[in-house]
C-alpha cells in the first residue's frame, strides 16, 4: 500500500458514485439559474437592484448534494436566511462601529437559528452579507433574502424529486416493534447526548445507518459457519407411506409441529405439518361443518385424531411436495432470507447425495448468531 504524500487529504471526505456527483452538480447549476432568471425578473418589476445573494451558491450546496441533511431543508433554508438578514439589518441600524456589527450578527444569527431549530450554514454568511454592505432597509429581507430562498427550495423539491432522491427529507420516528429496537433508540439518544455536538446527519438516517453496520458485523462473524455446524442431526421424519394416524401421533407426542418426510433413499420429497393435517381434516368441510366442528371442540386434538382415523390414507397424499431445503455445506448467513423474508420455521438439511442428514429450525439459527457474538 502506497503512502499517500498528503495523508489528511480527503480522508474524511464521503465517496460517492460518479452518477452522483454529476446528478449533485447539475442540480445546483439547474436551481441557481432558475432562481437568479426568475428573481431577476421578479426585482425587474418591482425596481429593485439587489436581485440574488452570494450565500445561494452555499444553500444551493446543502439543498442538491446533502438533501437529506437537516440543514438543507426548506424551513432552515427560508427560516435561516430570512431571519439572519432581519438580524444583520437590525444590527446595522443599531450599531456604528462596522468592526461590531458583523460579529454580534453573525452570533445573534446562530443563536436564533438553534432556538428555532432552522440551521443552516449560509444563513450566517447573508447576516454578514447584510452587515459589511450596511444594508439597512428591511424590505431586504424579503426581497431578494426570502424571494430568492423560496424559489431555490422550490426547483430543491422539484429537481431532487425528479433524480430519486427525497426532498424535503421528512424525519420519521424509528419504528419500535420491540423491546430491543426501543432500547437501541434509547442507546442512539444517549450516545447523541454525551457527543454534545451539531451532526449533519437526521436520526432516522443515523439509525439505519447504525443497523447496516452492525448487519455487516453479523456476517463477519457469521461467514465461517456452516449449516452442518448448527443443524439438530437427530432428525425426525416420515416415509411416504408412514399412516396418518402414526404420523399424528409422533407430531403430538413429539410436540412438533413439522416433520420431513423421505424416499427410500432418505431423498427428501416433503414435508408433513400440522396444518396439513387441519386441512386433511377438514376435506368436505362444508358439507358437515357442524358436525366436525361440535366434535373438535367437545374432543379437541383426540376429536382430530379420531377424524384422521376414518381415513386410512398415506402422509404422502396430504403432505407438502414443495419443500425448502438447504446443502449442509452452505453459509449459515444464507439462512436470513429464508427464515427472515420467506417465513419458513424448519428447514431439512441435506448432503451432497441429496440425503437427509439434519433440520435447521429458527432457534438454532437464533442460538448460532448468539454463540457468534460472543467469541
Amino acid at each position: 500500500m502506497k503512502k499517500k504524500l498528503f495523508p489528511y487529504f480527503g480522508q474524511d471526505q464521503t465517496n460517492v458514485s460518479q452518477q452522483e456527483r454529476y446528478r449533485a452538480a447539475g442540480g445546483a447549476f439547474t436551481g441557481l439559474l432558475f432562481t437568479m432568471i426568475a428573481g431577476r425578473y421578479l426585482g425587474g418589476l418591482g425596481g429593485v437592484s439587489d436581485w440574488a445573494m452570494a450565500s445561494l451558491g452555499a444553500s444551493a450546496l446543502l439543498i442538491f448534494v446533502l438533501p437529506s441533511s437537516p440543514m438543507a431543508q426548506p424551513w432552515a433554508v427560508i427560516g435561516g436566511n430570512v431571519m439572519s438578514a432581519v438580524i444583520g439589518i437590525a444590527c446595522v441600524n443599531l450599531f456604528d462601529n462596522p468592526m461590531v456589527i458583523a460579529p454580534v450578527a453573525v452570533g445573534l444569527s446562530i443563536l436564533c437559528m438553534f432556538v428555532l431549530r432552522c440551521l443552516h450554514p449560509p444563513a450566517a454568511a447573508v447576516a454578514m452579507i447584510t452587515s459589511l454592505g450596511s444594508i439597512s432597509g428591511f424590505q431586504y429581507a424579503l426581497f431578494p433574502v426570502l424571494t430568492d430562498s423560496m424559489l431555490l427550495v422550490v426547483m430543491g423539491v422539484a429537481y431532487n424529486n425528479l433524480t430519486g432522491k427525497s426532498y424535503p427529507y421528512f424525519l420519521r420516528p424509528m419504528p419500535l416493534a420491540s423491546e430491543l429496537e426501543a432500547s437501541q433508540s434509547k442507546e442512539i439518544d444517549a450516545v447523541l447526548s454525551r457527543y454534545n455536538q451539531v451532526i449533519d446527519i437526521n436520526r432516522a438516517d443515523l439509525a439505519g445507518l447504525i443497523g447496516q453496520v452492525e448487519l455487516k458485523a453479523y456476517e463477519y462473524k457469521l461467514k465461517g459457519i456452516k449449516c452442518a455446524e448448527i443443524m439438530t442431526t437427530e432428525v425426525l421424519s416420515l416415509e411416504v407411506s408412514t399412516p396418518l394416524e402414526v404420523a399424528w401421533k409422533t407430531l403430538r407426542d413429539k410436540h412438533i409441529k413439522a416433520m420431513p418426510v423421505i424416499d427410500r433413499g432418505r431423498r427428501v420429497v416433503g414435508i408433513v405439518t400440522v396444518e396439513d393435517f387441519l386441512k386433511h381434516a377438514n376435506i368436505d368441510f362444508h358439507q358437515n361443518f357442524g358436525q366436525r366442528m361440535r366434535g373438535f371442540l367437545r374432543n379437541g386434538l383426540k376429536g382430530l385424531e379420531k377424524t384422521l382415523t376414518a381415513y386410512p390414507d398415506a402422509v404422502g397424499q396430504i403432505m407438502t411436495k414443495k419443500v425448502r431445503v438447504i446443502s449442509e455445506s452452505r453459509n449459515v448467513m444464507d439462512l436470513v432470507g429464508i427464515f427472515h423474508g420467506q417465513g419458513h420455521h424448519h428447514l431439512p438439511v441435506i448432503d451432497s447425495h441429496q440425503a437427509l442428514v439434519g433440520i435447521i429450525t429458527q432457534s438454532d439459527f437464533v442460538a448460532a448468531i448468539d454463540k457468534s457474538l460472543k467469541r
